[in-house]
Protein backbone atom coordinates (compact mmCIF):
# COMPACT_ATOMS: atom_id res chain seq x y z
CA UNK A 1 0.00 0.00 0.00
CA UNK A 2 1.67 3.77 -0.92
CA UNK A 3 1.49 5.85 2.10
CA UNK A 4 1.71 9.48 1.06
CA UNK A 5 1.78 10.86 4.92
CA UNK A 6 2.19 10.13 8.42
CA UNK A 7 -1.10 11.70 10.02
CA UNK A 8 -1.36 15.04 8.95
CA UNK A 9 2.56 15.82 9.17
CA UNK A 10 3.20 15.07 5.53
CA UNK A 11 0.13 17.10 4.03
CA UNK A 12 1.45 19.99 6.70
CA UNK A 13 4.51 19.98 5.47
CA UNK A 14 3.70 19.19 1.80
CA UNK A 15 2.03 23.45 2.15
CA UNK A 16 5.00 24.48 4.52
CA UNK A 17 6.96 23.62 1.63
CA UNK A 18 4.72 25.37 -0.97
CA UNK A 19 3.73 28.93 1.29
CA UNK A 20 8.28 29.28 2.16
CA UNK A 21 8.44 29.25 -1.69
CA UNK A 22 5.68 31.69 -2.85
CA UNK A 23 6.98 33.75 0.25
CA UNK A 24 10.26 34.01 -0.25
CA UNK A 25 10.39 34.28 -3.98
CA UNK A 26 9.43 37.38 -4.01
CA UNK A 27 11.94 38.62 -1.78
CA UNK A 28 14.69 36.84 -3.87
CA UNK A 29 13.46 39.26 -6.87
CA UNK A 30 13.49 42.31 -5.28
CA UNK A 31 17.03 41.65 -4.17
CA UNK A 32 18.12 40.21 -7.52
CA UNK A 33 16.33 43.92 -8.80
CA UNK A 34 18.62 45.87 -6.11
CA UNK A 35 21.93 44.42 -7.09
CA UNK A 36 21.43 43.49 -10.88
CA UNK A 37 21.78 40.00 -11.00
CA UNK A 38 20.62 38.93 -13.86
CA UNK A 39 20.61 35.88 -16.42
CA UNK A 40 22.72 37.08 -19.09
CA UNK A 41 21.26 37.54 -22.39
CA UNK A 42 23.10 35.44 -25.36
CA UNK A 43 22.26 34.49 -28.43
CA UNK A 44 20.71 31.12 -27.82
CA UNK A 45 17.94 32.63 -25.16
CA UNK A 46 14.85 32.79 -26.55
CA UNK A 47 13.70 35.26 -23.39
CA UNK A 48 14.31 39.29 -23.51
CA UNK A 49 14.50 41.37 -21.00
CA UNK A 50 16.45 41.58 -17.81
CA UNK A 51 15.47 38.39 -15.26
CA UNK A 52 16.87 36.69 -12.22
CA UNK A 53 17.76 33.82 -11.91
CA UNK A 54 17.99 32.59 -8.25
CA UNK A 55 14.92 30.44 -8.74
CA UNK A 56 16.94 27.78 -7.49
CA UNK A 57 17.64 29.35 -4.08
CA UNK A 58 13.47 29.53 -3.35
CA UNK A 59 12.89 26.10 -4.13
CA UNK A 60 15.64 24.79 -1.86
CA UNK A 61 15.14 26.63 1.00
CA UNK A 62 11.82 26.14 1.04
CA UNK A 63 12.32 22.67 0.52
CA UNK A 64 14.88 21.72 3.09
CA UNK A 65 13.46 23.68 5.46
CA UNK A 66 10.01 21.72 5.53
CA UNK A 67 12.03 18.47 4.51
CA UNK A 68 13.85 19.10 8.00
CA UNK A 69 10.70 19.52 10.02
CA UNK A 70 8.71 16.93 8.41
CA UNK A 71 11.87 14.29 9.78
CA UNK A 72 11.85 15.95 13.27
CA UNK A 73 8.38 16.10 13.99
CA UNK A 74 6.29 14.06 11.72
CA UNK A 75 8.69 10.88 10.57
CA UNK A 76 10.48 7.97 12.12
CA UNK A 77 11.86 6.96 9.23
CA UNK A 78 16.27 6.29 9.06
CA UNK A 79 17.62 7.99 6.15
CA UNK A 80 21.10 7.87 7.20
CA UNK A 81 21.15 5.75 3.21
CA UNK A 82 20.87 9.10 1.88
CA UNK A 83 23.31 11.28 3.32
CA UNK A 84 25.79 10.50 -0.32
CA UNK A 85 23.39 11.86 -1.89
CA UNK A 86 22.50 14.91 0.51
CA UNK A 87 26.15 15.70 0.05
CA UNK A 88 26.51 15.12 -3.79
CA UNK A 89 23.67 17.53 -4.35
CA UNK A 90 24.50 20.14 -1.81
CA UNK A 91 27.64 20.28 -3.93
CA UNK A 92 25.88 21.12 -7.16
CA UNK A 93 23.64 23.32 -5.45
CA UNK A 94 26.38 25.36 -3.80
CA UNK A 95 28.53 25.85 -6.70
CA UNK A 96 25.61 26.14 -9.19
CA UNK A 97 24.65 29.42 -7.07
CA UNK A 98 28.04 30.31 -7.04
CA UNK A 99 28.13 30.21 -11.15
CA UNK A 100 24.87 31.89 -11.11
CA UNK A 101 26.53 35.15 -9.36
CA UNK A 102 29.61 34.83 -10.98
CA UNK A 103 29.34 32.67 -14.49
CA UNK A 104 32.01 30.02 -13.99
CA UNK A 105 33.88 28.69 -16.88
CA UNK A 106 32.19 25.50 -17.98
CA UNK A 107 35.18 23.53 -17.80
CA UNK A 108 35.59 24.27 -14.02
CA UNK A 109 31.57 23.65 -13.82
CA UNK A 110 31.83 20.06 -15.37
CA UNK A 111 34.98 19.16 -12.81
CA UNK A 112 32.56 20.01 -10.14
CA UNK A 113 29.95 17.99 -11.09
CA UNK A 114 32.44 15.02 -11.25
CA UNK A 115 33.26 15.50 -7.41
CA UNK A 116 29.93 15.98 -6.66
CA UNK A 117 29.03 12.56 -9.35
CA UNK A 118 32.04 10.96 -7.47
CA UNK A 119 30.75 10.87 -4.16
CA UNK A 120 27.88 9.19 -4.80
CA UNK A 121 28.64 6.64 -7.02
CA UNK A 122 31.62 5.40 -4.85
CA UNK A 123 28.74 5.13 -1.97
CA UNK A 124 26.65 2.40 -1.58
CA UNK A 125 24.23 4.72 -3.86
CA UNK A 126 24.83 2.58 -7.61
CA UNK A 127 23.50 0.39 -9.68
CA UNK A 128 24.01 -2.41 -8.45
CA UNK A 129 21.75 -4.54 -10.92
CA UNK A 130 20.03 -3.59 -14.46
CA UNK A 131 16.52 -5.32 -15.32
CA UNK A 132 17.12 -7.79 -12.49
CA UNK A 133 21.10 -8.72 -13.95
CA UNK A 134 23.68 -8.07 -11.50
CA UNK A 135 26.50 -5.95 -12.64
CA UNK A 136 30.04 -6.16 -11.19
CA UNK A 137 30.92 -3.27 -8.78
CA UNK A 138 33.06 -1.68 -10.94
CA UNK A 139 30.56 -1.58 -13.69
CA UNK A 140 27.60 -0.38 -11.43
CA UNK A 141 29.69 2.83 -10.10
CA UNK A 142 30.99 3.55 -13.20
CA UNK A 143 27.10 3.37 -14.93
CA UNK A 144 26.07 5.68 -11.70
CA UNK A 145 28.41 8.09 -12.46
CA UNK A 146 27.89 8.39 -15.89
CA UNK A 147 24.27 8.55 -15.33
CA UNK A 148 24.34 11.35 -12.55
CA UNK A 149 26.65 13.67 -15.06
CA UNK A 150 24.67 13.08 -17.72
CA UNK A 151 21.10 14.47 -16.32
CA UNK A 152 22.42 16.98 -14.38
CA UNK A 153 23.42 18.15 -18.05
CA UNK A 154 20.28 17.55 -19.23
CA UNK A 155 18.22 19.45 -16.68
CA UNK A 156 20.81 22.18 -16.94
CA UNK A 157 20.36 22.64 -21.48
CA UNK A 158 16.55 21.84 -21.13
CA UNK A 159 16.42 25.06 -18.99
CA UNK A 160 16.06 27.31 -22.03
CA UNK A 161 11.92 28.38 -21.79
CA UNK A 162 9.36 29.54 -19.25
CA UNK A 163 7.87 26.86 -17.41
CA UNK A 164 10.07 24.09 -19.10
CA UNK A 165 12.39 22.84 -16.70
CA UNK A 166 10.53 23.11 -13.79
CA UNK A 167 7.24 21.90 -15.04
CA UNK A 168 9.31 18.91 -16.11
CA UNK A 169 10.84 17.95 -12.97
CA UNK A 170 7.53 18.61 -11.27
CA UNK A 171 6.05 15.50 -13.37
CA UNK A 172 9.23 13.26 -13.07
CA UNK A 173 9.56 13.89 -9.23
CA UNK A 174 5.50 13.49 -8.72
CA UNK A 175 5.82 10.76 -10.49
CA UNK A 176 9.22 9.23 -8.96
CA UNK A 177 7.92 9.55 -5.44
CA UNK A 178 4.63 7.62 -6.34
CA UNK A 179 6.76 4.67 -8.23
CA UNK A 180 9.48 4.89 -4.97
CA UNK A 181 6.52 4.58 -2.29
CA UNK A 182 5.05 1.66 -4.11
CA UNK A 183 8.07 -0.07 -3.81
CA UNK A 184 8.41 0.31 -0.50
CA UNK A 185 11.08 3.60 -0.55
CA UNK A 186 9.83 6.11 1.84
CA UNK A 187 12.68 8.69 0.23
CA UNK A 188 9.92 8.96 -2.27
CA UNK A 189 7.61 11.31 0.38
CA UNK A 190 10.45 13.08 0.27
CA UNK A 191 10.64 13.83 -3.75
CA UNK A 192 6.39 14.98 -3.03
CA UNK A 193 7.92 17.16 -0.85
CA UNK A 194 10.23 18.92 -3.51
CA UNK A 195 6.94 19.32 -5.82
CA UNK A 196 5.69 21.21 -3.59
CA UNK A 197 7.90 23.86 -3.57
CA UNK A 198 8.21 23.50 -7.24
CA UNK A 199 5.06 24.29 -7.46
CA UNK A 200 5.80 27.47 -5.19
CA UNK A 201 8.26 28.21 -8.06
CA UNK A 202 5.98 28.10 -11.16
CA UNK A 203 3.70 30.86 -9.84
CA UNK A 204 6.57 33.12 -10.73
CA UNK A 205 8.17 31.05 -13.72
CA UNK A 206 4.43 30.61 -15.63
CA UNK A 207 5.14 33.10 -18.93
CA UNK A 208 6.22 35.62 -18.64
CA UNK A 209 8.72 34.13 -16.08
CA UNK A 210 9.58 36.85 -12.98
CA UNK A 211 12.44 34.49 -12.29
CA UNK A 212 14.66 31.59 -13.97
CA UNK A 213 15.90 28.54 -12.11
CA UNK A 214 19.40 29.41 -12.68
CA UNK A 215 22.34 26.75 -12.62
CA UNK A 216 21.53 26.26 -8.81
CA UNK A 217 18.26 25.62 -9.85
CA UNK A 218 18.16 23.61 -12.72
CA UNK A 219 21.48 20.83 -12.45
CA UNK A 220 20.41 20.34 -8.79
CA UNK A 221 17.04 19.31 -9.90
CA UNK A 222 18.57 16.75 -12.90
CA UNK A 223 20.39 15.92 -9.59
CA UNK A 224 17.58 14.82 -6.90
CA UNK A 225 16.02 12.82 -10.63
CA UNK A 226 18.85 11.12 -10.78
CA UNK A 227 19.08 9.81 -7.20
CA UNK A 228 15.53 7.78 -8.15
CA UNK A 229 16.99 4.55 -9.74
CA UNK A 230 19.60 4.58 -7.05
CA UNK A 231 17.51 3.78 -4.50
CA UNK A 232 16.52 -0.21 -3.16
CA UNK A 233 12.91 -0.83 -4.12
CA UNK A 234 10.76 -4.16 -3.44
CA UNK A 235 9.53 -6.86 -5.61
CA UNK A 236 9.11 -6.39 -9.10
CA UNK A 237 9.00 -2.55 -8.86
CA UNK A 238 13.42 -2.99 -8.32
CA UNK A 239 13.69 -4.91 -11.73
CA UNK A 240 11.57 -2.17 -13.50
CA UNK A 241 13.43 1.06 -11.68
CA UNK A 242 16.34 1.82 -14.22
CA UNK A 243 14.22 1.63 -17.31
CA UNK A 244 11.12 3.82 -16.05
CA UNK A 245 14.17 6.17 -14.63
CA UNK A 246 15.25 6.31 -18.35
CA UNK A 247 11.54 7.06 -19.69
CA UNK A 248 10.87 9.53 -16.99
CA UNK A 249 13.97 11.05 -18.55
CA UNK A 250 13.53 10.91 -22.45
CA UNK A 251 13.40 14.23 -22.94
CA UNK A 252 16.05 15.77 -21.82
CA UNK A 253 18.35 13.25 -21.97
CA UNK A 254 17.64 12.18 -25.94
CA UNK A 255 18.36 16.20 -26.25
CA UNK A 256 21.41 16.04 -24.43
CA UNK A 257 22.38 12.44 -26.60
CA UNK A 258 21.39 14.92 -29.64
CA UNK A 259 23.51 18.11 -28.70
CA UNK A 260 26.77 15.76 -28.25
CA UNK A 261 26.51 14.38 -31.51
CA UNK A 262 25.30 17.60 -33.24
CA UNK A 263 28.63 19.43 -31.36
CA UNK A 264 30.73 16.55 -32.60
CA UNK A 265 29.62 15.82 -36.12
CA UNK A 266 30.50 19.62 -36.37
CA UNK A 267 33.56 19.81 -34.43
CA UNK A 268 33.10 22.11 -31.95
CA UNK A 269 33.39 21.67 -28.07
CA UNK A 270 30.76 20.28 -25.93
CA UNK A 271 30.15 23.01 -24.08
CA UNK A 272 29.91 25.91 -27.08
CA UNK A 273 26.14 26.68 -27.07
CA UNK A 274 23.46 26.55 -29.77
CA UNK A 275 20.01 27.29 -30.79
CA UNK A 276 19.07 23.33 -32.09
CA UNK A 277 17.74 22.05 -28.62
CA UNK A 278 13.96 20.24 -28.56
CA UNK A 279 12.50 23.84 -27.49
CA UNK A 280 14.38 25.69 -30.18
CA UNK A 281 13.15 23.66 -32.26
CA UNK A 282 9.91 23.46 -32.07
CA UNK A 283 10.01 27.57 -31.73
CA UNK A 284 11.49 27.10 -35.04
CA UNK A 285 8.50 25.48 -36.71
CA UNK A 286 6.31 28.00 -35.75
CA UNK A 287 4.51 26.95 -32.14
CA UNK A 288 4.66 29.95 -29.85
CA UNK A 289 6.86 30.00 -26.57
CA UNK A 290 4.07 29.03 -24.51
CA UNK A 291 2.56 25.94 -26.41
CA UNK A 292 6.22 24.77 -26.99
CA UNK A 293 6.23 24.54 -23.28
CA UNK A 294 3.13 23.13 -23.16
CA UNK A 295 3.71 20.35 -25.80
CA UNK A 296 6.97 18.81 -23.66
CA UNK A 297 5.07 18.96 -20.63
CA UNK A 298 1.85 16.83 -22.14
CA UNK A 299 4.08 14.42 -23.78
CA UNK A 300 6.06 14.26 -19.99
CA UNK A 301 2.81 13.56 -18.85
CA UNK A 302 1.93 10.42 -20.75
CA UNK A 303 4.76 9.43 -20.45
CA UNK A 304 4.32 9.45 -16.64
CA UNK A 305 1.43 7.95 -16.79
CA UNK A 306 2.68 4.97 -18.45
CA UNK A 307 5.04 4.57 -15.78
CA UNK A 308 2.14 4.56 -13.80
CA UNK A 309 -0.04 2.27 -15.51
CA UNK A 310 2.95 -0.47 -14.79
CA UNK A 311 2.11 -0.39 -10.79
CA UNK A 312 -0.93 -2.01 -12.01
CA UNK A 313 0.70 -4.82 -14.68
CA UNK A 314 0.95 -8.52 -12.46
CA UNK A 315 3.72 -9.35 -14.82
CA UNK A 316 7.35 -7.36 -14.99
CA UNK A 317 7.42 -8.81 -18.56
CA UNK A 318 4.49 -6.44 -19.27
CA UNK A 319 5.26 -3.62 -17.36
CA UNK A 320 8.74 -3.75 -19.49
CA UNK A 321 7.24 -4.00 -22.87
CA UNK A 322 5.14 -0.95 -21.71
CA UNK A 323 8.30 1.10 -20.68
CA UNK A 324 10.07 -0.30 -23.96
CA UNK A 325 7.32 1.09 -26.34
CA UNK A 326 7.02 4.56 -24.99
CA UNK A 327 10.64 5.15 -25.19
CA UNK A 328 10.46 4.09 -28.80
CA UNK A 329 7.72 6.44 -29.05
CA UNK A 330 9.76 9.38 -27.39
CA UNK A 331 12.61 9.05 -30.21
CA UNK A 332 10.54 8.72 -32.93
CA UNK A 333 8.94 12.15 -31.75
CA UNK A 334 12.39 13.39 -31.43
CA UNK A 335 13.28 11.98 -35.08
CA UNK A 336 10.30 13.64 -36.56
CA UNK A 337 10.99 16.49 -35.02
CA UNK A 338 14.18 16.59 -36.22
CA UNK A 339 13.39 16.08 -40.20
CA UNK A 340 10.54 18.72 -39.68
CA UNK A 341 13.00 21.37 -38.42
CA UNK A 342 15.30 20.70 -41.14
CA UNK A 343 12.81 21.34 -43.77
CA UNK A 344 11.94 24.50 -42.59
CA UNK A 345 15.52 25.54 -42.19
CA UNK A 346 15.77 25.05 -45.98
CA UNK A 347 13.11 27.02 -46.61
CA UNK A 348 14.44 30.41 -44.65
CA UNK A 349 17.98 29.52 -43.99
CA UNK A 350 19.41 31.39 -41.89
CA UNK A 351 16.13 31.74 -39.35
CA UNK A 352 17.07 30.67 -35.87
CA UNK A 353 20.84 28.89 -37.54
CA UNK A 354 22.87 27.45 -34.47
CA UNK A 355 24.58 29.85 -33.06
CA UNK A 356 27.85 28.84 -31.42
CA UNK A 357 29.17 30.23 -28.63
CA UNK A 358 32.64 30.76 -26.71
CA UNK A 359 33.63 28.56 -23.69
CA UNK A 360 33.27 30.63 -20.74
Amino acid sequence: MIRFYTGGGMLFSFFLAFVLCVAITPLIISLCKKFNWYDELDPRKVHQGQIPRLGGVGIFFSFLVSMFIYLAFFSSVDLHYAVPAFFGGLIIFLFGVIDDFMNLRAKLKFLIQIVSATVVSFSPLYFKAVLGLELPVFLGRGITFCWILFLVNAYNLIDGLDLLCGGLSLITLGTAGVFMLAGGQSVGNIYILLCASILGFLVYNRPPAKIFLGDGGSQSLGFVIAMVPLFPMQGGIEHTKVLVAMLMVSIPVTDVIAAVWRRTREHRSFFSADRAHIHHKLVNIGFSKLATALTLLFIQLCICLAVLSTLFMSKTRDAIIMLCVSLFLVWSFFILLHYINRSVNIRHVGHLADAPQKEH
